[in-house]
């Protein structure tokens, strides 16, 4: 069976005109290897989802990925950032972190999420292997902030320091994904994409 063009039918572009719309829209057939489900939505927004670093895409622009939802990730391991004695750090982008991290723990699983919050839960594995979830307030990763070059972000340029210093500080994650669009990201042509460049979203 073959469709109808509907560029070309007659009622159907009538219609458009007594909407006065000049743009025929877009739609993007599902497919559920590159679009999110339902429920992996809802699983990303709540508790996240492990995944390797292999498991995550990079963008173009740098940023991560699970089929078409930016998503930031971290270590839910509490032992971590306890024994390197470091803050509870997320990252937003594909960083020199974790390609060191991909290098040495390759194994190693992230928890990826969509939930915008101030804190996360961490796992606490005791020695007598009693498991435990705190939650615990996170910084975003200053490697991430500058292979993207957020706001002029440079963690090497000493001149640039201070300027860096208060990016860092003031950095919010909901002003990150209003300039990087969370969900949906779209792999298909739409028609303005298409003109002006724009990968990815």
């Amino acid at each position: 069976m073959q469709l109808l063009d509907f560029r070309e039918f007659t009622p159907f572009n009538q219609l458009r005109e007594k909407m006065d719309t000049a743009q025929l829209g877009y739609f993007e057939l599902f497919d559920p290897a590159i679009h999110l489900t339902g429920s992996e939505r809802s699983e990303l927004s709540e508790r996240g989802m492990l995944k390797r670093l292999e498991e995550i895409r990079v963008l173009p622009d740098k940023t991560l990925a699970i089929k078409n939802s930016r998503v930031l990730i971290y270590n839910p391991d509490e032992n971590y950032y306890r024994n390197s004695r470091e803050y509870p750090t997320y990252h937003v982008a594909h960083c020199s972190f974790l390609l060191e991290s991909a290098r040495e723990q390759p194994d190693l699983e992230f928890l990826a999420t969509t939930r915008l919050a101030e804190d996360y839960d961490l796992l606490k594995i005791r020695p007598s292997g009693e498991i435990s979830v705190s939650k615990h307030g996170f910084v975003v990763c200053k490697h991430c902030l500058h292979s993207l070059r957020y706001k002029d972000f440079d963690e090497f340029r000493n001149r640039k320091r201070g300027y860096s210093e208060k990016v860092l500080k003031s950095f919010r994650l909901e002003e990150f994904f209003a300039l990087y669009t969370l969900y949906p990201l779209s792999f298909g042509q739409r028609p303005a994409a298409a003109e002006s460049g724009v990968l990815g979203e």
